[in-house]
């Protein structure tokens, strides 16, 4: 007699071997998960190193409109905030899959 977590243990190798072969290749004007998740990122750093840079701006004295401060400040906090958002969706995704039975 076959033990069935043995079969369900080779049958989850066999998918991912699978998986491995095929791997799923996004068309022309598809843009995959990563290099999205990748473009947020970069924009948040990006928009974190602007909002730094008039917040030193302003500190040495030069003419630099506060306002325009205050929203580069604001859009580097709200865009790290929706990283760190979907961060959260990510993790709580994971743990849900591995809570999982097989």
């Amino acid at each position: 007699m076959v033990d069935p977590r043995l079969t369900a243990i080779n049958k989850i190798r066999d998918i991912e071997n699978n998986l491995d072969k095929a791997q799923i290749k996004p068309k022309k004007n598809e843009v995959s998960f990563n290099d999205t998740l990748k473009n947020y990122i970069n924009n948040a750093n990006d928009m974190q190193i602007e909002a730094d840079k008039d917040i030193k701006k302003i500190i040495a004295g030069e003419e630099i409109d506060a306002h325009e401060v205050m929203t580069a400040v604001e859009k580097a906090s709200m865009s790290f905030e929706m990283i760190m958002e979907i961060r959260n969706k990510m993790l709580e995704a994971y743990r849900e899959i591995m809570k999982s039975p097989i």
